[in-house]
């Protein structure tokens, strides 16, 4: 259960933004780069062009054929920095210098060339005759990378708070009273515990069950169904577990059940955890603290094999 950025646009905005840069793409050519790549530049208004040492703010779209394979439109956009190099050709990586801050920028790419070419790198998944169409929108265009790193902090900040604002509204509608852990996660208790507080550095016992946003269950370790009915155990506040998990199981006491309201952010993220967890998806979790112990228990491992010992000549059979 262990485990770039927020785009200020609503759901669906971004995908009818692009569907009007394709749309438009219609009466532009493509052009090929040296490496014979296709692309189409649409261009915005902006007149600042990226430059070698900067970081491009990017919203992207990817399809293979007509399935959609990768998108950020509505999650955390991506941060590239820009050498100023080819790193190959046919590679993005020869387009960056011809785009400016709100351009639009389309490439096509054949999986016959990736095979060609390099067929070691090739998805097992792609197949010859295969398109694949990457879209993007430069969001962006920071001056370095420190730049860049201030601008991704404040952007996911921004993305989680809104994600805390939507989880606030689905508790009030379902008027559930629940508490808000440090980093944003909520837990409801369900039971009071009468143990000893969980603590960071302590070694923990939980059973839980997992479910999606919908409600649908991903994971337990009480439900047979999913094939491992034992107590979890790891070390509370160190990181073993993703953030949302962690800081709810902090708030217990032996013996108390609460039930855990995630933000993405702090769950798996832009990632997921496929195919059960799909990138930025809310999660709820019931938690039951069964025990808690100062620290790990130290598993001593089992002692080394005897060596074989030399056989003297005299011992040897015959002699």
């Amino acid at each position: 259960m262990k485990n770039k950025m927020y785009i200020s646009f609503g759901k669906g905005i971004l995908f009818l933004l692009f569907y009007f840069i394709l749309t438009s793409c219609r009466n532009t050519s493509f052009k090929k780069t040296p490496g014979g790549m296709p692309y189409k530049i649409i261009p915005g208004k902006d007149t600042q062009w990226v430059k070698a040492g900067n970081v491009m703010k990017l919203s992207v779209l990817q399809k293979y054929n007509d399935s959609i394979i990768y998108s950020n439109l509505n999650g955390l956009p991506n941060y590239v920095f820009v050498s100023g190099e080819v790193r190959q050709p046919y590679d993005f990586s020869e387009l960056w210098l011809k785009v400016r801050k709100g351009d639009s920028l389309v490439v096509s790419q054949s999986v016959d060339t990736f095979i060609k070419r390099v067929p070691e790198l090739v998805p097992p998944y792609f197949r010859k005759g295969g398109i694949l169409i990457t879209e993007f929108k430069i969001l962006d265009i920071l001056k370095n990378d420190s730049a860049a790193k201030a601008d991704e902090a404040r952007t996911r900040e921004n993305f989680l708070r809104q994600e805390i604002k939507e989880i606030e509204t689905y508790l009030a509608q379902q008027k559930i009273q629940a508490e808000k852990t440090p980093s944003g996660a909520f837990y409801q208790i369900l039971k009071q515990g009468d143990g000893p507080k969980a603590d960071s550095g302590n070694f923990v016992s939980v059973n839980y069950n997992g479910y999606d946003w919908s409600g649908k269950k991903f994971d337990s370790n009480t439900d047979p169904a999913f094939g491992h009915v034992q107590p979890f155990s790891f070390t509370a506040g160190v990181g073993d577990m993703i953030k949302g998990f962690d800081e709810a199981v902090l708030t217990m006491k032996k013996g108390g059940k609460v039930k855990v309201f995630i933000p993405s952010l702090l769950g798996y993220g832009p990632a997921g955890s496929p195919p059960k967890i799909k990138p930025y998806e809310k999660l709820i979790f019931e938690i039951e603290l069964t025990d808690v112990k100062p620290k790990a228990p130290i598993v001593m491992p089992p002692p080394p094999p005897p060596l074989p010992q030399k056989i003297d000549s005299s011992q040897r059979r015959g002699n």
